[in-house]
C-alpha cells in the first residue's frame, strides 16, 4: 500500500534508520507513541494544576496503556468494519486513548449507559419515561 498516511511514513522514516526489517515493527509503535502523547498532553491540560506535578508518570502511563491495547483495537475495529488494512487507524486511536486520560471509567459508564437504552429500546421498553 503505497499511501501518505502517518504509519506509512512512518516506516519509510525507520527504514533509513534501522533498515526496512526492523522499520517494519519501529515505525507502527513510533506513530502509536507520537499520537498518544498528543493525546495525553490534550488530558493534561484538563487536569487540576495542582496534580501536574506527576506529569511525567502521567504521560508515561497514557503511553504505556496505549502501546499494549491500540494494536489489539485497531484489528477489533477492522473486523467489526470489514477492513482487512488496519494500520491506518493506529494513529486515531492511540490519539484517543491519550486523549481520554484518565476519564476512562466515566467514558465507560455512559458507553454502558447507552448500550443499555439501545438494548431496552430493541426489547420494547419504554427507555424511561415516566
Amino acid at each position: 500500500m503505497n499511501q501518505l498516511e502517518p504509519t506509512n511514513v512512518a516506516i519509510a522514516l525507520a527504514s533509513v534508520l534501522f533498515g526496512p526489517a526492523l522499520a517494519a515493527l519501529v515505525g507502527p509503535y513510533a506513530v502509536i507513541l507520537i499520537a498518544s502523547t498528543v493525546g495525553a498532553a490534550w488530558a493534561l491540560g484538563r487536569r487540576d494544576p495542582s496534580a501536574r506535578l506527576g506529569a511525567a508518570g502521567y504521560f508515561l502511563r497514557l503511553n504505556l496503556t496505549a502501546l499494549l491495547v491500540t494494536w489489539g483495537l485497531a484489528t477489533l475495529a477492522g473486523r467489526w468494519l470489514d477492513i482487512d488494512e488496519t494500520n491506518w487507524m493506529l494513529a486515531p486511536i492511540a490519539l484517543l486513548v491519550g486523549g481520554v486520560g484518565d476519564d476512562w471509567p466515566r467514558l465507560g459508564r455512559w458507553l454502558f449507559e447507552r448500550a443499555g437504552r439501545v438494548l431496552e429500546r430493541k426489547a420494547g421498553g419504554d427507555g424511561g419515561a415516566a
